[in-house]
This record gives C-alpha cells, structure tokens and sequence, in this order.
C-alpha cells in the first residue's frame, strides 16, 4: 500500500492558499449519463459491500501535523449523501481536519490529462472552510507538490448549506507520476484566510463544525493544447503563422473536433473540422492565419468524443499589419507601462516590446508584494532582455513601485508608501535598492518614484528628501541619476514642481481632452527635461467595446497632438495562467497601440483643419509630408464620405493597420471615410496643409444689423513653395459678395491680403456663418474648397432661446444677458409661422444682468417640427437687430 508522506500538510498548506484551477475542460458540464466511459475511479464512499467495515473510506488516511489533532476526524455518515448515503464526513471539533487518498485505484498514464470531480456539503462552516485539492504522487507516495490544485473553498456566512459540485483539471502527469492524491479539507479561518491581518484582528474558531465529501470521480481525458507558432501570440505580417492543435490520447475512442476563430467582436470568423487520427496525435494539427486582416482575433477548440463535448480550449492573438510610418528608435513618444502584477517571462516580453512601434517602456523595479524572489536564471534573463531592449533603440524607465516584498511584510497591513520609505533611514532600504541599481545601472534612462496613476505622495519636504536619498544612493552605480515621478490632472499645481528631471502626468477620464494642452503647458513652467503623460483605458467590464476603444485611441492621439514629450498607456496584454502553464495573449489595445505609435509617434504636431461640422482633424508634420489624424463626432454608425484635397495621399489606414485606398472626385479631391473612430492619412504634401491653415477672415466677428461687412483674407504662408492660382468666394444665395473671383499668387513669408464686401439681409440668424473659399492652385494643380468663419452676432450680449411644448401650447424663451458697461433696451418679437408675431421689451437691462420674456402660442401642435424666429432690436430705432432661429420640438 503506498502512503504519503505526513510532511505534505506543512507544503499542501502553503500551497493552498495561493493556487487556483483553471477551467479549460467542458467535460463537467456533460450530463453524466452521456458521457464517454473514461471513469478512472469513482469514490461514492459506499463501501460496505466491498467488505469494508472500518469507520473511514479504504486507503484514506488522516493527517495529523501540528494543528489536527486525534479528536478531529473523518467516519463514514450513514444517513446522508448526495444521490444516496453514505457519504464521506469530517468533523473539526474546533481544530483542522484533513484525510488524504494515496491508493491504487487512480494510477495515471503519460500524455494524459485528468479531472476530478466532487461534491461538498458544508456543515455549519461560518469562518471555517472546506476544499479539495489533487495531486500526483510518485512511485514512492511522494507528493509532486508543484502539480498540486485545489477546488475554491465551500462555507462562509450566509452561503449556501447545500451540495456544491467542485472540479480539479491535472494536465498530462510527468514521467516520474504513478497515481493521483486527493486530500479533503476542513480548515479553521486561522489557517486557511493567509491574507495579511489588520490591527486587532481576531481569528474565529468554529467548534461544532465539519463537511461532507460525496460522489469524488476520477476522469482521464485527452491531451489537449491550443498555441500559435509566435511566441507573445503578436503574429507579425512578415511571416507565416498557424494556430496549432496537440492532441494525445491513449483510448483512440473516435475524437474529433472544431475549431472556430471569432473577430473582436465576437463575429465567427472561420470554421474547420479537426479530424483526429493515429497521425494527428504524433504531429500537430496546423491553421493556416496568413489571410486573416489585421485584428484582434480568438480561436476556440471543441474536442469531442462521438456526440459528447469534453474539452474546449482557446488561444486569443493579433494579427499585425506591416509597419507604415516610423522607423526603428523613432516611436519613443510613445510607450508602454508594465504592469507588476501580469508579469510574463522575460523572453516574451521581448518578443511582445520587439513587434510593437511604441519605444518607451516603464519596468518595475521594486513590484508590489511579490510573492516569491525570482530565481538567479531569471534575474539574469531580465537583465539581457533589457539590454537587448536599449540595442533596439528603446528608452526604459526603471519604476520603484512600492517598498519591497521584504520590506512591507514588516509592516502588515499598514504599508508604506515608496516616497515614505525612500524619506527614512537610506540604510533601511539602501541594500534593496543596489541589487536593482547595480545590474540595471546602464540600462535605464529615468529612475521613477511611484507607480503611475498615483500622486507623488507625502508632503514636498518629505519628496524632496526622498529624491535627495535616492540620488546619493544611485550616485555609486550611475554618475548623474535622472529621476522621475508621477503626477495626476487633479493634483494642486504647487505639488506638481517636484525636485525630478521628468514627470508623467495621468490623464484620468475625469479631465477632457480640449483640457490636454492647459495641463501640460502647467507643467512646462517647472522646466522639466521631460514631460510624459499617462492614459489609462477606460475599464473594460464598464463600457462597451467601441466606445472603449475609440475613446482610449482619441485620448491618445490628443495626448500626443497637445504636445506631451511621451504618451504611456497601460500594458496592452495580459497573462492567463492555465493548466499548461502561463499564457501571455495580446489585448486589442496592442494592435491600436502599435498602429497610432507607429504613424504618428515621429510627427510634430501641427495645426488643425477646419474640415466640416463635427470633423476633428489633427496635423502631425514629417519633414516634407503630414500626416492627418481624422475622425467625426457627427457621422451616423455606418459613417459619411468628405471631400479634401490631400494632394498625394493614396491612402487612409485604420486603427488595425488596415489600409483603404482613397478615391477622388470629379475635382480631384481624395474621398476620405470618416466615422467615429479615428482614422489616419499620410503622404500629405506639408505645403498644402500650411497653405491652407495659413488662410483666415477678419474680422471673425461681426455685430449683427450691419449688414455690409468689408472682410479681408489674410494669408501668413510660411511654406516651402510659392502657391499662384484663382479663387471664388461663395457666400449663402441672400448674401452679395463683391469681387467673386481674385487671383492668388503667394510667395512664403509674405503678408498677403485679399479685401471683398458682404452684404446679408437684417433678416439673417445669428451664428456662425461659412464663407467657402474654392481654390485652383499651383503647384498641383490642385482644386480645395476652404471654409472660412465668422460669428454673426450682438457684441457685448448673451442672447439665447428656448422653446418647450407644455401640453398643446407651445411657449418660447428669450433671454438676454448684458455683459457690456451700459444699460441696454430691446424689443423682441416672436415670429410663428401662421400666428399673429408678439412683442415684449428688454428695459433697462443693466450691465451684469439677465432678463427673460416669455410667449405662450395655443394649440400649437401643428408647430411640431417647424422653424421660429426670436428677434431682437434695439429700442429708439438703434441699429443692432439679432435674429435667433429655434425649431419647435
């Protein structure tokens, strides 16, 4: 009989409170009358028959190290059960309690995978909980502690005292494994609840409680893995790639499969049949992804016995586009954080950081509670990959998240803050501090204090001592250390002069990006060397997928056009840890990330373009070119077309990487595509884009009742080409414009001036009016229409309108409010269409002041949906009207 060893308790109980499962098998969720006869063992604790007539199930054995006790055991429960008794029962008499199974009966095979299924009924468990965990065990009843598992813990306050079925997924069992261990659990809160303990804690201990344990069965399934040919799962465009199936089986009992391959949003994309032969288990089974557009993409594996589904798999990747705009080292205004906590090897990383265009990253130095010290072989891994990552061109900042492990376990759960303890005692923390400065010394360019997203905490005496300490103690390793710190939008400004060369400032979703440019400018006062910017996405389980994406994209793209020196974002991929290891797998933000580095991290920002009504469209200047950063507030879901002369531009490119090429119309000009995701086209000549910005109105107000305005089209062209040509003015059909034509002939850094007459009827609304300038110019020849703005309006005066349907009346609100240093008088009218017009003053409106009259027109429900007019004129014939159109709604 093979017995385990009494010393598996004191690992098993470490181990228990950090390991999980990962469910990757559908085979539980099989009804079991139908399942595939792939029974290794079953424990339904019925045993009498079988000539057993002790009080504990065969070849289950109590453990008893310090802390279970004899009085703390497990007997057979005659009375109950889950299908029929009797079941397995542990009671803890107010201490632990543990049985383990180290029998025969559930020997294993190589290349094999098992799960294990079980029932638990808790029994009075308050603070106490129960569990079973899984393991296999060699040929000398030794546990192989690092395949243990364990199910969730069952009981608590105010869950439920009923069955609750548990599972446990064992992968393939490695060659020196002979059988599988179970052990059933019942632990006090003192033992099972490691998480570290507030001030006056008190551990409850629970007297009259227990479990039972029912119907535990033992499954063999097939071996099954889902990967790609690249490591990362970032599968770049310059190379073939696969998805490819493993599969290992020792019951050849007619598996075969599915394998489905979904986009982003859940659409199915492709679906094979796998079918499984002798042949296909001694070679993967391969993909082909080679025609997949770039995207964010999962593929979903179904493994099936006959009829019966009884393991699925998934593996999610990215399908990369190739590489448009910058070159290798240029994308450094762009970059990535890595997150402490989803930390992947080091050789992943690299592959990950190599196939993206961002070239800054933040790595942490002093990670926040780690659990365990890295091994030697790690350390020195990390110290290549980041050496590899400086060849490349990357700049790497090296960030003390919080004090370490070592130290914050000292203080419980009253932990310090990294500026709190870098202020103390420098010989409290100085030997943490040169393991990471003295390998790292070279490779980092910025040493920053605090994570990300977080203030610079303690007072500015305390930060500046902090850095002060700090600097003294990189000075052996680094001969003029650069530090750095975080910062956020809602800090005090005076908290934001910090004695550092650099300084990241989060941009939270509670500051707008038209508030980008006020923030960093703040900044630009404390004259740092640089000046970063962090965006976080917005949280993932709180919106939808594209409204996430296309405000995350934007926040970037402003980030960077406000002229932030680098633009980080949080790490675009995450770590799944499953029964075959860790998996790393790129999120969607990886691609757009890459895309949006890649076409715009080199440009310098330049100006905007006024393109139509809710059209944003962004400039970044590349030597002789533009690229355009576009997107429409305004377009419907499947997005409107908008002619602009872009000059040679052939393309626009998507947030994927997808290229469009770009249509002209009859005059020539590129068809751009807008929706509400922003959208990218380069090869702009700069010259026309210079040429274009450079052309303003003035005056760009104009007091309303005038009505002739002589205007002029000032040009302030700083390009590198003389633009000559023609252009006609057109003006709404009431208004008269006067010359219509005039040449064009401008030679850079010369003043010119283009002087015509408008005249508009006293009739005319309020608000912005559009004079549309169409050119036909040279070099090209190029034809572009650019509009042009002025503000119809009183000077000096807020005036607003309101209309509201108050059952069948319809009343109308006039306001005005009086900004200048005068008294004012008006008469308004109220003008409805089929109604008698109505009047009422403005007396005596005094400066500051605001004043409203209101109309009220009956059974107005015809009014619905048409236009009325709120108009203004000053009183004793004076010659300021306003004219304010609102529609009925």
């Amino acid at each position: 009989m093979i017995r385990v060893r009494r010393s598996i308790l004191l690992s098993c109980s470490f181990a228990l409170a950090g390991v999980g499962y990962d469910q990757t098998g559908a085979y539980a969720q099989t009804p079991e009358a139908t399942r595939p006869k792939r029974v290794v063992h079953r424990f339904d604790f019925d045993e009498r028959a079988d000539g057993n007539l002790e009080s504990v199930p065969k070849y289950w054995d109590p453990l008893r190290p310090a802390g279970f006790p004899e009085f703390a055991v497990g007997t057979f429960d005659p009375q109950i059960g889950r299908l029929a008794p009797p079941s397995f029962h542990l009671a803890s008499s107010g201490r632990n309690v543990a049985y383990q199974y180290s029998g025969p009966a559930t020997q294993v095979r190589q290349d094999t995978d098992y799960r294990i299924e079980g029932y638990i009924r808790p029994d009075r468990l308050i603070h106490a909980r129960a569990c079973l965990s899984a393991y296999f065990l060699d040929k000398h009843g030794h546990p192989l502690l690092e395949t243990l598992v364990r199910t969730p813990y069952v009981g608590g306050d105010g869950e439920s005292d009923q069955w609750t079925a548990v599972e446990l997924y064992l992968p393939s069992a490695p060659p020196n494994a002979l059988t599988i261990g179970l052990t059933a659990w019942v632990l006090q809160q003192a033992t099972w609840d490691t998480s570290v303990r507030t001030r006056r804690h008190i551990d409850h201990t629970e007297v009259q409680a227990g479990a039972w344990f029912d119907d535990i069965a033992v499954f063999k399934l097939p071996r099954v893995e889902l990967t790609t040919t690249v490591r990362g799962n970032a599968l770049p465009a310059d190379s073939s790639s696969r998805l490819l199936i493993h599969i290992a089986d020792h019951e050849y009992a007619s598996l075969h499969g599915n394998i489905t391959i979904t986009d982003a949003d859940g659409r199915r994309i492709r679906e094979v049949p796998i079918a499984v032969t002798r042949e296909t288990m001694r070679k993967p089974i391969a993909i082909d992804l080679d025609d997949l557009p770039p995207g964010y993409y999962t593929g979903h594996l179904d493994v099936l016995a006959n009829d019966t589904l009884i393991v699925s798999r998934k593996q999610s990747f990215v399908r990369l586009a190739p590489l448009l705009g910058s070159d290798d080292g240029l994308a450094r205004p762009f970059g990535i954080v890595i997150d402490p906590q989803e930390r992947s090897d080091p050789v992943t990383e690299l592959a990950l950081l190599r196939n993206h265009a961002a070239r800054a990253v933040k790595f942490p130095i002093w990670p926040e509670q780690t659990p365990t010290t890295p091994s030697l072989a790690h350390r020195q891994e990390t110290e290549r990959t980041l050496q590899e990552l400086v060849k490349d061109g990357f700049a790497l900042t090296g960030v003390l998240v919080a004090p370490p492990a070592e130290i914050a376990r000292r203080y419980g759960a009253y932990t310090r803050s990294v500026v709190d303890l870098l202020s103390d005692e420098p010989s409290a923390w100085r030997e943490y501090l040169a393991g990471a400065a003295a390998p790292f010394a070279t490779t980092f360019r910025w040493w920053q204090i605090g994570a990300d997203g977080t203030s610079s905490a303690g007072s500015p005496v305390e930060f500046a001592t902090a850095a002060a300490q700090l600097r003294d103690a990189l000075r052996p390793f680094i001969l003029l250390p650069r530090l750095g710190a975080p910062a956020r939008s809602l800090d005090e400004p005076a908290s934001l002069d910090l004695p550092v060369e650099q300084i990241t400032l989060t941009l939270g979703s509670e500051l707008q990006p038209d508030a980008y440019a006020d923030a960093i400018g703040r900044l630009r006062a404390f004259d740092y060397d640089q000046i970063a910017v962090y965006v976080p996405p917005l949280p993932q389980d709180q919106y939808a997928r594209l409204a996430r994406i296309v405000d995350w994209s934007r926040r970037l793209i402003r980030a960077r056009y406000a002229g932030a020196d680098v633009v980080f974002t949080a790490q675009p991929w995450h770590v799944r840890e499953t029964d075959y290891g860790i998996v790393t797998e790129p999120t969607e933000e990886f691609i757009i990330l890459r895309t949006i580095a890649d076409i715009i991290a080199d440009g310098q920002p330049g100006p905007s373009l006024n393109i139509a009504d809710g059209v944003r469209c962004l400039v970044f200047h590349r030597g002789n070119e533009s690229v355009l950063a576009l997107w429409d507030d305004l377009a419907p879901p499947e997005g409107r077309d908008h002619a602009i002369q872009l000059g040679k531009a052939t393309r626009q490119i998507d947030l994927w990487g997808n290229t469009t090429p770009l249509a002209r119309d009859e005059h020539g000009r590129q068809i751009v595509h807008l929706t509400e995701s922003p959208t990218f086209v380069d090869g702009v000549e700069r010259w026309l884009i210079d040429f274009r910005t450079s052309l303003t109105l003035s005056p760009d107000v104009v007091d309303s009742g005038t009505e002739r305005v002589h205007f002029t089209i000032e040009s302030n062209y700083a390009g590198r080409v003389s633009v000559s040509g023609q252009g006609l003015l057109d003006a709404p059909s009431a208004w008269g414009i006067a010359p219509h034509r005039f040449p064009i002939n401008v030679i850079p850094g010369q003043a010119n001036a283009i002087e015509f007459t408008l005249k508009y009827s006293h009739r005319e609304p309020s608000g912005k009016k559009t004079i549309i300038a169409k050119l036909n110019v040279e070099p090209g020849p190029y034809y572009m229409e650019v509009p042009l703005t002025t503000d119809l309006r009183l000077s000096g005066l807020d005036v607003q309108g309101m209309a509201i349907m108050e059952g069948s009346d319809l009343i109308l609100r006039h306001i005005l409010s009086n900004r200048t240093e005068t008294s004012v008088n008006f008469r308004s009218s109220a003008a409805v269409p089929g109604r008698e017009r109505q009047n009422k003053p403005f007396t005596s409106v005094l400066p500051g002041q605001m004043q409203t009259v209101e109309y009220r027109f009956r059974e107005a429900n015809d009014l619905i949906g048409r236009d009325i007019l709120l108009s203004l004129r000053e009183m004793n014939d004076g010659p300021r009207v306003h004219n304010l159109q609102l529609t009925v709604p």
